[in-house]
């Protein structure tokens, strides 16, 4: 708890609050094994960072060494990854959570600054990887804080990651059925979810509706794939679970529920990876590539004239 606030934005006083900013911290020695254990886990996926809370909370769970699989546990280790990275001993950028939207930009400082962010631009340019293929396709994951792991994946073949956690608003399943209504192929939705009475409803939810609106607006055929949880998955990875939340009255009673993000990182890469392989024709794909770098040379040869501005 900190000293007492007494000028704050809404005018409100407080008589303590959690720590502001970056702040020294001297945790007890339990605390300090714990953080060198999340230390581990975070160099041994660093090819999936970053991670979210949620993920470090089953990695630690399912660990030689175990770690208390409940909602009090998991919260005393959200506490001590806040202070581990507000006193610079976890890098900020290891760990997702729910950010903010922005939108809108100061623009230009120079004509030279725009020639520059061009240049970057193009740099970074690639030829549609999804010309060609015979499907439209989109990954879907609930959990915001794992949308970059799965665009990590998704971006070696064109896929877009769509977050999807909650039930998706009336206007947000228009549009997408707007989206998938222009695509002159079919379409295939991947879904990742939790393995909960939640979960599944979200993914029934946005199929039906999302299909029944597309088709209305005169798209072709879409079809929604649920990879992730799946209860194969849960078998073969031996994921842990959880009885149903006496809240969670959706559909049939499951004795046992399970979050995606009980799934390890690399292990959700690359259930994702065969998902994308098993609707995407491979030699098609390497021919985009190859086609994105004779462009990109073209580009940045003829984009030579800007270093005058």
């Amino acid at each position: 708890m900190e000293d007492e606030m007494t000028e704050t934005v809404s005018g409100r006083e407080y008589t303590s609050t959690r720590v502001r900013g970056f702040a020294p911290w001297s945790p007890r020695p339990e605390t300090v094994h714990l953080i060198e254990r999340v230390q581990a886990i975070l160099a041994r996926y660093r090819a999936q960072l970053p991670l979210t809370n949620r993920q470090i909370f089953y990695i630690l769970v399912g660990s030689d060494e175990g770690y208390p699989k409940t909602e009090q546990a998991y919260a005393r280790l959200c506490e001590a990854l806040n202070r581990a990275r507000r006193s610079h001993r976890i890098p900020f950028e290891s760990i997702r959570d729910d950010g903010t939207q922005s939108v809108g930009g100061p623009g230009w400082d120079s004509p030279a600054q725009w020639a520059r962010a061009i240049h970057r631009s193009a740099d970074a340019y690639r030829h549609d990887l999804t010309d060609g293929q015979a499907y439209h396709v989109e990954l879907w994951v609930e959990a915001g804080g794992m949308v970059p792991q799965a665009a990590a994946v998704a971006g070696d073949f064109g896929v877009t990651t769509y977050s999807a956690g909650g039930f998706n608003g009336l206007t947000d399943k228009y549009e997408t059925a707007q989206r998938l209504s222009w695509q002159d192929r079919p379409s295939i939705i991947f879904h990742c979810g939790d393995f909960d009475p939640s979960g599944l409803s979200i993914v029934d939810s946005l199929a039906q509706d999302v299909t029944e609106l597309a088709a209305g607006l005169g798209a072709r055929e879409v079809e929604f794939r649920r990879i992730v949880v799946t209860p194969e998955q849960i078998e073969r990875y031996g994921l842990p679970s959880a009885p149903q939340k006496g809240t969670d009255r959706r559909g049939e009673y499951m004795a046992e529920t399970v979050q995606a993000e009980a799934l390890p990182p690399d292990v959700l890469a690359a259930e994702i990876r065969d998902a994308l392989e098993s609707v995407t024709d491979m030699d098609q794909l390497q021919e985009m590539v190859e086609l994105g770098d004779t462009e990109r040379e073209q580009i940045q040869a003829v984009l030579g004239q800007l270093d005058e501005l």
